[in-house]
């Protein structure tokens, strides 16, 4: 009993800062209950960046990541060599006013011409999206497929603000 309490507690401090309060008790209910979405302003950046070894492309997208969160974004997901970056998902942090662009060039300057980006804001919903068996604290976009077919457009070393 004592050892469940404590493994709670642990659980509960690890995703304090992460998740609503809702969302890690329904967590530690021993099951997922649907929980509703947020909803609010998500200032975001897809980037996608190459390298000639896949250690290369780590090391980069280790860059992005990094620099992310030293700008205070939330680093959604890394998929090989592309990030999912977004500012406003997480309950207990707000952006500040131009952390996006700030971020973006600070991509650009240490990535050059070896990342391309699109970037912008929108009204978007977040939280947990999936299953009981695959699930990920994410964010949705509308035209989310327009910024991925812009990000495919580009060159290498250029970036672009996505507006609807």
């Amino acid at each position: 009993m004592i050892r469940t309490f404590l493994e709670k507690r642990r659980v509960r401090r690890a995703f304090e800062k992460l998740v609503d309060p809702e969302t890690v008790e329904s967590l530690l209910r021993a099951g997922v209950a649907p929980q509703p979405f947020k909803h609010g302003r998500i200032d975001f950046i897809i980037a996608f960046v190459r390298g000639e070894s896949p250690s290369q492309i780590s090391e980069r997208i280790s860059r992005v990541a990094n620099l992310a969160m030293a700008h205070g974004a939330t680093v959604h997901d890394l998929v090989g060599a592309l990030a999912i970056v977004a500012f406003g998902t997480l309950p207990a942090s707000s952006p500040e006013s131009g952390s996006r662009s700030s971020l973006v060039q600070a991509l650009r300057d240490e990535l050059a011409g070896d990342i391309k980006i699109v970037h912008g804001a929108a009204d978007g919903h977040y939280g947990l999206f999936g299953s009981q068996v695959r699930m990920s604290y994410t964010f949705l976009v509308p035209q989310f497929d327009r910024i991925l077919g812009a990000l495919g457009r580009l060159e290498f070393g250029e970036s672009e603000e996505f507006t609807r």
